[in-house]
């Protein structure tokens, strides 16, 4: 079985591949798979290209029909070219309007080498829902909060104000596997409140939302136990210090043990290091999830400045040279040679890029910024966190239940209907609201429309992930499909076309439209959707 969601075994998407599914947009659409949750798609995508070679079919590593080259020639190209923005890239390299795939791609290479606040104007089209929220979007459409819990160590009071925040809006509270805090249920408009208390109290960012660090965790070393020959808490919070907000083609997670007994899991991150009585050992490539893979010993007894200088040339070495969403376990295993190879990259310098890649890094290191403090030192972004342009109004399609003490969500069993303006048309807001290639949420009566801007074109569409009732499509990123416009929705990736509303993935799924237009820097919507006025005339 390749995916759970939809019980897709590698048989059939291999079947698939055979019947003319050469793409993994139809293989989606065939079999399913990669339609979940996705955590399953670097696999799908896996089984399909051997599938493909199986039959003889070239298989090109160009990441989408927009750019022919793929994720290490676009680096390159990024480095060399010192390109800033997408669309300088895309005028040189490219063609058409970007997709949910070369968008965050560029996004994510953008920020792995100059490290830009990602809320740029250039740069806001680009970033996924969750990159352009600076937080985890959730089913229903809500937002979890992560502040950064360096190395799991929290100070009393830091716990208060974590426990304050979630008391006072009603959040749904969970520690993770990585020692943090993940807060659940915060609305669109409720984040920048939230990080305004979370800063106070002095946290920032986790960057759960993002392709980066995620946690180094660890146990509490020699300070505490018995057992413990180095103090890992502190070496963990150095880590996690130096490469937090670091962009990378896939998420990392590290972690510190202070002995053999390994308490912190260290063998199974991305990076680990356990501590002997002559320094560190360090650990590379491992990782959890689908596919568990045990890391392997680097490099023994080191000193704090040599595994950092380690680290820094593996990881800087791993985002040139990765595919997109590839973790540091199936990087190792598909570079040739392996972990000897990659032993003399860092350590031997074999490729004479050892200095280059530490100062690569420490120009990110340079660079860092909590991108919360950044949003709320300007007043005017705060308009990005607004889910109705046009109304204050609560979400009225968010309902919850009271589930062991704490709130979660449940399904809309029905919708307050409001009648339509008398008007033919409504004045909803001022172009200059919409970010440009990029959408918002407006209210139209008791519909909720997704006004999206275009180049110059405007379009409108219920503001609603297909086959659920979050309303988020106004949240999703704009692209083509061979020339013809598309959103992508931001729940499960489905591409939705914006003159009519049909998924592109899914026949049985349409969106209603509005009709819109544009008058003296005003942009209006039609107070009956497109079906409507049909029937009425």
């Amino acid at each position: 079985q390749v995916c759970s969601c939809h019980n897709v075994s590698k048989g059939e998407i291999c079947a698939a591949v055979k019947g003319g599914c050469g793409e993994m947009s139809s293989i989606k659409s065939c079999t399913k798979a990669a339609t979940g949750c996705g955590g399953c798609a670097a696999l799908v995508k896996q089984v399909m290209e051997f599938e493909l070679e199986n039959l003889g079919v070239e298989v090109k590593k160009d990441i989408c029909e927009h750019f022919s080259y793929s994720r290490q020639e676009l680096y390159h190209l990024v480095r060399a070219g010192e390109f800033r923005t997408f669309d300088a890239l895309l005028t040189s390299h490219g063609r058409g309007q970007g997709c949910e795939v070369c968008k965050p791609l560029v996004a994510s290479l953008l920020a792995s080498c100059w490290n830009d606040y990602l809320l740029k104007p250039a740069h806001l089209p680009l970033q996924d829902t969750n990159d352009r929220y600076f937080a985890n979007i959730q089913k229903d459409g809500t937002y979890s909060v992560v502040p950064r819990v360096p190395a799991g160590e929290i100070t009393p009071q830091g716990l208060i104000a974590i426990g304050e925040v979630a008391a006072r809006y009603d959040l749904y509270t969970k520690i993770t596997g990585g020692q943090r805090i993940d807060l659940f249920g915060a609305r669109l408009d409720q984040l920048p409140d939230i990080w305004q208390t979370l800063l106070a109290a002095g946290f920032e960012t986790g960057h759960a939302y993002g392709k980066s660090l995620r946690t180094v965790k660890s146990c509490v070393g020699s300070t505490w136990c018995r057992y413990g020959v180095q103090d890992s808490t502190a070496f963990a919070i150095a880590l996690e210090n130096r490469y937090k907000g670091l962009r990378a083609p896939h998420k990392i997670k590290m972690a510190v043990s202070g002995c053999t007994r390994e308490c912190a899991e260290a063998q199974s991150k991305d990076i680990g290091v356990i501590a002997t009585e002559k320094g560190w050992n360090l650990y590379v490539c491992g990782n959890g999830g689908m596919k568990p893979r045990h890391a392997d010993l680097f490099a023994s007894d080191l000193d704090d400045a040599t595994l950092l200088r380690y680290v820094d040339r593996l990881l800087m070495f791993y985002i040139r040279t990765a595919d997109r969403l590839q973790r540091t376990s199936v990087w190792m295993d598909n570079l040739e040679g392996g972990l000897d190879y990659l032993r003399q990259v860092v350590i031997e310098d074999s490729l004479g890029l050892g200095e280059t890649l530490e100062q690569e890094m420490q120009r990110v290191v340079d660079a860092y910024q909590c991108e919360w403090q950044t949003t709320l030192a300007d007043p005017s972004r705060l308009a990005l966190f607004t889910p109705t342009v046009n109304s204050d109004r609560p979400d009225e399609t968010l309902h919850y239940s009271r589930v062991r003490g704490q709130r979660q969500p449940e399904a809309v069993t029905d919708r307050p209907l409001l009648p339509p303006p008398a008007e033919p048309w409504s004045a909803v807001c001022t172009l200059e609201a919409i970010p440009q290639q990029a959408g918002i949420g407006a209210r139209l009566g008791s519909e909720r429309v997704a006004l999206f801007r275009f180049g110059d074109a405007l379009f409108a569409l219920e503001d609603r992930e297909p086959g659920s009732d979050a309303s988020v499509l106004s949240r999703g990123i704009l692209g083509d499909v061979g020339g013809e416009p598309v959103v992508i929705s931001p729940l499960y990736k489905q591409r939705i076309r914006l003159r009519d509303g049909q998924s592109l993935d899914n026949p049985q799924h349409q969106l209603r439209c509005w009709p819109v237009k544009l008058e003296a820097g005003q942009i209006w919507l039609a107070n009956r959707p497109l079906d409507q006025l049909a029937q009425a005339s």
